[in-house]
């Protein structure tokens, strides 16, 4: 009885119900011993889409496909087509899963925004999309430029001349966190409390890759940094309860002297901070501001500032870690980028600061820089997002058949479709040229790293300008040379032979987002392009 009920009937269910496409399929194991197979392949704690991709061109699959992990995981439909991706994603939005929601839960809270669904995040989303319009970026501009070179371009003239080993990730979220801040508080925070807060998201992300490993771990280790993590979320609330109670007291002071009108901070210059305390905050009878925040509208704010400070971070540190390594083992790609940044900014890092805060439209002309971004984007793609079944909509149609959905965890692979040979030519080669030639125009829906749709991320475009602006103040005055590859005789997996040059490096490791392996370990040595340093 036990036997038919835990592992016959979900076993025999893709079958049964006839839910192809999907790789071979045992009545016994499911994919469960397909799915390990493949994860030998694979350096530890592997970001889990780079499987998907695997088990796709292992077999051959196109377009879509059923995995059957039971009791491990739900039964899942991978989408693999920039198509069938369109169809939870932009077509329709489908719900975002219970296992994204509950990690997302477990690490920063139930209110933000990645954790919720339906009304509660068209309400979030409507208070925090206008941070990110066009003209709130182009505000940022001489903020990402200054703290880069105070930070980053300063911290990397130090490792140079130190000429030591360090970890890039470190040296990078430095920055990123700085800037992050910034935008989305709106005040400048001290350097002291910047330190503070970074320690403890760190803590954070760890117990983040801990929850994400698909090998079974340590269980005691596991209770560690749980307490760990647990004890620097409650420093990171309340930091930042603190600081939204500071800022929603500028903001009473502010609606007493102005009239009552809460709209009176301006919107062209409205923080993320400010604008979900301005969406949240209800207006009183009398038309001003509540004097005092309730505890459910302090949790949410408290729980979305920390959500969106992680992923502003996180990802863009990770990306930009990524183009470093990929550079220091392409000098053709970062021969083309240097002569791009000369031509447009001209040499010279004091007249590149000074255009860049004169005339930021420039940026729109690095044409090459913005396609190595891209290219890096499609080989490292950082986000991975689940969908879930949505209400009404039995399964999903394609072209003449269909395909259910009920009970199925639905993953829009970015990976697998960022690695197939039918949209990218030469998928694993690194070539920024394939997103500026127009006779390979990459199809709609195709390059999603950001994904598509409603559910995007929303600070796709401040990620995209705070990259270029970085790469424009660095790659000029280092090289950069990865410590410690050990290339591989042999591609290790199909979808890709990146690990002949980069090893290990060549396979993300699994986090709050797909992140690189190790630290990403490097060099860098100072040089002279023209007079720029």
């Amino acid at each position: 009885m036990i036997l038919s009920h835990y592992i016959l009937l979900p076993a025999a269910g893709l079958i049964l119900f006839g839910l192809k496409p999907k790789p071979p399929h045992s009545l016994i194991w499911g994919h469960l011993k397909l799915f390990n197979e493949v994860i030998k392949l694979f350096p530890d704690n592997t970001a889990p889409a780079a499987y998907y991709t695997e088990i796709a061109q292992r077999y051959q699959l196109k377009k879509l496909f059923y995995l059957d992990l039971w009791p491990f995981a739900p039964s899942q439909l991978v989408l693999i087509s920039p198509e069938t991706a369109a169809l939870v994603t932009t077509v329709e939005d489908y719900p975002v899963h219970d296992v994204a929601t509950g990690f997302v839960s477990a690490l920063i809270g139930k209110t933000m925004i990645a954790a919720v669904n339906g009304q509660p995040w068209k309400a979030l989303h409507n208070m925090i999309a206008p941070a990110f319009r066009p003209s709130a970026l182009k505000r940022m501009v001489p903020v990402i430029a200054d703290q880069t070179m105070s930070v980053l371009h300063a911290a990397l003239s130090r490792r140079a001349a130190s000429g030591q080993a360090f970890a890039m990730e470190d040296v990078a979220a430095q920055l990123v966190f700085r800037m992050s801040s910034k935008i989305i508080f709106g005040v400048t925070v001290s350097d002291e409390a910047n330190e503070r807060l970074l320690a403890d998201f760190a803590v954070i992300l760890e117990y983040a890759k801990i929850l994400t490993q698909v090998q079974p771990g340590n269980p005691f280790r596991k209770v560690f940094w749980w307490w760990k993590q647990r004890a620097a979320a409650r420093r990171i609330d309340a930091f930042l309860g603190a600081l939204a109670k500071e800022r929603h007291i500028e903001m009473v002071r502010r609606d007493s002297a102005e009239g009552g009108d809460k709209e009176g901070l301006g919107k062209s210059t409205m923080s993320v901070l400010d604008h979900i305390l301005v969406g949240l905050l209800p207006m009183e009878n009398s038309g001003q501001v509540p004097d005092t925040l309730t505890a459910a509208v302090s949790r949410t704010i408290v729980e979305n500032l920390k959500g969106l400070l992680l992923g502003a971070y996180g990802t863009t540190t990770d990306t930009l870690c990524f183009i470093y390594i990929l550079l220091s083992t392409h000098p053709t790609v970062m021969q083309k980028l240097r002569e791009e940044h000369d031509r447009v900014f001209r040499t010279g890092l004091q007249t590149t600061q000074h255009t860049l805060k004169e005339s930021p439209d420039k940026l729109s002309e690095l044409r090459y820089t913005t396609a190595v971004i891209k290219e890096t984007l499609r080989l490292f793609p950082v986000g991975f997002g689940v969908r879930s079944a949505k209400s009404g909509i039995p399964a999903l149609e394609y072209q003449g058949r269909t395909y259910p959905t009920p009970n199925q965890m639905i993953i829009p692979c970015t990976h697998t479709i960022h690695y197939d040979a039918e949209i990218f030519q030469s998928p694993a080669t690194f070539n920024p040229e394939r997103f500026m030639d127009p006779s390979t125009a990459i199809p709609l829906n195709a390059w999603r790293p950001f994904e598509r749709g409603p559910r995007a991320c929303m600070g796709r475009d401040l990620a995209m300008q705070e990259l270029c602006i970085i790469l424009l103040l660095t790659v000029r005055s280092f090289e950069f040379e990865c410590v410690g590859l050990q290339p591989r005789a042999e591609p290790s997996v199909l979808y890709t032979n990146l690990d002949l040059r980069l090893g290990d490096l060549a396979f993300q490791e699994s986090s709050f987002s797909a992140k690189p392996r190790g630290g990403a370990v490097m060099r860098v040595a100072s040089v002279h392009w023209y007079d720029c340093v």
